[in-house]
């Protein structure tokens, strides 16, 4: 299975820190963020990773060290991780991994998503904070209903992530972004869109098993994971990052469809 990280937004509320780096490229304990997630995904077993990159691109690009492939949203000022997504749909309509690039997690998270027996499913937290900014979720069961950072019935669980997407689900994500972007609505989020299609895909809510997570977008956030990071997910990143020659590729995309720049 192919994993697929979006990473070409600005970090707005985290300006201070990502005038000159991205946000995926932030220290937490020591390790960019990106670096706990590659790391994660190869413990899993996952190597074939796409990443879409925009703003300062090269930084993340000198900055992978294993071999990925890089696609470039060079709208990614005006548009939203669900434009980013359809961009790479070309690369992951087989199915995917999907995470945002701004969140440290334990790879016993993505270890429980993956074998999880639904082709189609998403980390979910039951702790939930109704004034927090984490996307919601609206359940029955284990079934994904709907999704909102504000929902007209009681949430029953955070979004946390990673997501599972099948191939069936990938069809079906392809092709509602496929009718969002033909009408000019370049701007949703990910996890949005997902929660659109969640009736029809059967996604469903994987519990978080007790691990570590931490989604950074404030200063407030980056404190709080320095503060919190297991050591054992560290020396993951020690040992991950020393693996593999830097052979990135760069998909040059300036519609849905691009070329490989070797």
């Amino acid at each position: 299975m192919k994993a697929l990280i979006l990473a070409a937004g600005r970090g707005s509320r985290l300006l201070s820190y990502s005038r000159r780096r991205p946000k995926c490229l932030l220290e937490v304990g020591g390790h960019a963020i990106l670096d706990y997630q590659i790391a994660a995904l190869r413990r899993c077993g996952i190597h074939d990773i796409v990443i879409v990159v925009g703003y300062l691109a090269n930084c993340i690009k000198d900055h992978v060290t294993v071999p990925v492939t890089f696609v470039e949203n060079r709208d990614y000022a005006s548009t939203g991780s669900s434009y980013s997504l359809w961009l790479a749909m070309e690369l992951v309509r087989d199915g995917f991994i999907y995470l945002n690039s701004d969140l440290v997690f334990d790879p016993l998270m993505l270890r429980q998503l993956i074998d999880d027996p639904e082709p189609n499913a998403v980390i979910v937290d039951r702790r939930v904070d109704p004034a927090g900014d984490m996307l919601k979720a609206e359940m029955d069961g284990r079934l994904i209903l709907s999704t909102g950072k504000r929902l007209a019935v009681p949430a029953a669980a955070e979004v946390v992530g990673p997501a599972k997407i099948g191939p069936a689900g990938a069809r079906r994500v392809e092709e509602r972004l496929d009718r969002l972007v033909g009408a000019g609505d370049r701007n949703r989020w990910v996890y949005e869109v997902l929660g659109l299609v969640a009736p029809e895909i059967g996604l469903a809510g994987v519990d978080n098993p007790g691990c570590f997570w931490c989604e950074v977008d404030t200063p407030a956030d980056a404190w709080d994971a320095n503060q919190r990071i297991p050591p054992s997910l560290v020396r993951m990143a020690d040992l991950e990052g020393s693996a593999g020659a830097r052979r990135p590729r760069l998909l040059a995309v300036g519609s849905q469809s691009g070329h490989v720049l070797d």
